[in-house]
């Protein structure tokens, strides 16, 4: 069998193999289960994504930056909505209040 070395940092690492022993495993096994499951499925076999902890402004900013790479340029007003959509509980309710306004167009 093959060796593999993988560079990691040793916190993580440590944790890592403190959870998958609760676990009844260790990260050798997991390591070979991940590798076998992307062959299997030609794909990296789990969501990745961002931490979904940004605050509203830094969320407004990532949007007026994707809009302006497209020459769509937000107003104050865009910004302002935005930044109440981010803040909002009810965010469905906006959505739907912006989608009925569009429909009206």
């Amino acid at each position: 069998m093959a060796k593999l070395q993988v560079r990691t940092d040793e916190k993580v690492k440590e944790q890592a193999s403190a959870i998958l022993e609760e676990l009844g495993t260790n990260l050798s096994s997991v390591v070979n289960m991940l590798l076998k499951q992307i062959v299997l499925t030609k794909s990296i076999p789990f969501e990745i994504k961002l931490p979904q902890n940004y605050t509203a402004e830094e969320m407004v900013g990532e949007i007026q930056a994707s809009m302006a790479m497209e020459n769509m340029d937000l107003s104050g007003e865009d910004i302002e909505l935005l930044k109440s959509y981010q803040e909002s509980d009810d965010r469905e309710q906006i959505r739907k209040q912006l989608l009925d306004e569009y429909m009206e167009v």
